[in-house]
């Protein structure tokens, strides 16, 4: 398990945010899809198997053409948000950056809004970034 920021990681990944998530920081994922599906979990712990309590899960699905937003809590997920679209393409290259607001985490896209998620679990009690397969992670950032 490695401590953000990271660069070129293997796929899947999890990586440690030691000091958690606090109000406006924020974590930008970059990349190239390689498949039809790529997932980016922000997690309260570092299980994957049985997966732990995830605070946001975004799964971006160019095939289907939806990015969907949801979260996972006591082992069931709960009312995905599947509105928007998807601007992200197979085998093109990604941007996704991730704000902490008060009321929501603010969702961006190859630089522009995408959506807000209103916080479902506390975004203080997030310690982990997973990112699954599906894409090229070329940088994983907070700030």
């Amino acid at each position: 398990m490695a401590q953000l920021p990271v660069y070129n990681p293997p796929s899947p990944f999890l990586g440690h945010l030691p000091t958690g998530l606090g109000l406006y920081r924020k974590i930008t994922i970059r990349g190239r899809m390689t498949h039809d599906m790529f997932n980016i979990n922000l997690q309260c712990g570092p299980n994957v198997d049985p997966r732990d309590d995830v605070a946001l899960h975004i799964s971006i699905r160019p095939r289907e053409g939806l990015i969907v937003r949801n979260t996972y809590q006591h082992r069931s997920w709960a009312i995905e948000e599947r509105f928007g679209g998807c601007s992200v393409q197979k085998r093109s290259y990604f941007d996704i950056s991730i704000t902490v607001k008060p009321d929501c985490y603010g969702i961006a896209v190859n630089g522009c809004h995408f959506c807000d998620f209103k916080h479902r679990l506390p975004f203080a009690s997030v310690r982990f970034v997973h990112t699954g397969v599906g894409a090229q992670v070329d940088a994983i950032i907070t700030e």
